[in-house]
Formats: structure tokens, sequence, C-alpha cells
């Protein structure tokens, strides 16, 4: 049987529109599992079912995160949000962990998973954490933009198997404070985090990387999909 991965989905609040980059999608398949498109919505004793339903988990890209979730003022900066999708992937974040369920974070995955075990986020990094690295490069997202360096005790170690890999960079938020318990496993020639990972659990993973577009040209990205479906077997 092929493990079953529910995938957060995309959201334009003001189409009111669920949407997927199937890249995610393609990433899933070729590591073995399959990707069941999850639904948005405000009723509890639904989340509660997703948890229990599959077997791992994508938490997706998209929207910057509520700053009153890690608790700060929102600074003008800041993009614009989805409170749906915060108050579903917070939720579930959280439960996810608690059930031990194999959760693999991709951009604002990584830092919904940071915000839910208690951590905090840049809210703009051009202007509250300048660098020489651009952390948001242009077409095509498929090329690597800078490196980062992986620590050896880590699961994300454990899966590419080198001291650095070369990784693309879309976003403008970042983690700040990791959250409790949490491990930083991967950080970019800055000194940003660029990945965390809870030691305790089988497989609850947030890389600030796009491995949904990287799979086909890059064994890194192949591994961190076949890790997390390997975790739900």
């Amino acid at each position: 049987m092929h493990p079953k991965i529910g995938v957060l989905p995309l959201y334009n609040s003001e189409k009111q529109v669920f949407w997927i980059n199937p890249l995610y999608f393609r990433g899933v398949e070729q590591a073995g599992g399959i990707p069941v498109l999850l639904s948005l919505t405000d009723d509890e004793s639904l989340w509660e079912e997703y948890c229990r339903l599959y077997d791992g988990f994508v938490f997706t890209g998209g929207q910057d995160v509520d700053p009153a979730l890690f608790g700060q003022d929102k600074i003008p900066e800041c993009g614009y949000q989805a409170p749906l999708r915060d108050n579903q992937e917070i939720w579930m974040a959280r439960r996810l962990r608690e059930l031990d369920k194999p959760v693999l974070g991709i951009c604002r995955g990584l830092q919904v998973m940071n915000v839910a075990c208690g951590g905090t986020l840049y809210q703009d990094l051009p202007t509250q954490r300048p660098s020489a690295v651009v952390h948001r490069q242009e077409m095509p997202y498929s090329l690597p933009h800078h490196q980062v360096a992986i620590e050896r005790n880590s699961l994300l170690y454990s899966l590419v198997k080198r001291d650095h890999i070369s990784v693309n960079s879309m976003h403008h938020q970042a983690v700040l404070d990791p959250a409790p318990g949490f491990q930083v496993s991967a950080r970019a020639e800055d000194g940003l985090i660029e990945a965390v990972e809870q030691p305790d659990r089988r497989f609850f993973l947030g890389v600030q990387w796009h491995p949904e577009h990287m799979w086909q040209d890059y064994r890194s990205g192949r591994e961190i999909w076949r890790g997390l479906v390997e975790a739900c077997k």
C-alpha cells in the first residue's frame, strides 16, 4: 500500500479559491506516496479527522503568518495573511506533533510549524535582517541560489548525507527563535536558519527552500520527499 499524504492547499482569500502547485504532488508521487489535497475549514472536528486519517502531511508555502500568533505587532513590510490557513495549520501542526505523524513543512510550512510550537519569525528579512545572501530569487525556481550547511547529528543529514547542499530560495520571512525542543539542522551562508526538526519525533522536519522544484535534478530534493514517505510506512 502506498502511504497517503495529506497536502495542505494554498488559498486565494480574495477569490476564495483553494489551489496547489502540482509539483508538490509530483514530489510525493515520485517518492512512492499518494498525495491528497485537503480542504481548509473552520470545523475543528474535521481537522482532528484529517490528522488521524492520513499517514503523513505536507505544509506548503504561501501567505505570511499572522505576527499576532507569535506575539509581535505587524510591521508594514509584512505581507497579507490568510486567517483560515493560519488557524487550521497551527492547530494541525500541534496535533500532528502530539500524534507523532510525519510532517514536512516547506517555506511557510516551516514557519507555521515553528510558530505552532512556540517559536518566532522575522516578518521581513530585508528590513529586519539585511544580508548579502539573496533569499528571494527570480525564476527559474528549479535552479539553486545559495548553499546551506547541515548539522551532521540531524534527520536532514541522514536523508541527504552531505554537509552542504545547494538550495533555491523564495522567501522574505524566516525563523527568528526556534521553538522549544526544535533542533536547527541547516543554516544559510549568512547564518539564517534554513531547516528545523524535532529530534524526538519520527519525522517532523521543516525546510525553508522548495524541494518540490528541485527533486527532478537534485538528489537532495528527492531524498527529502523519500524520507517523508518512508517515515509513513
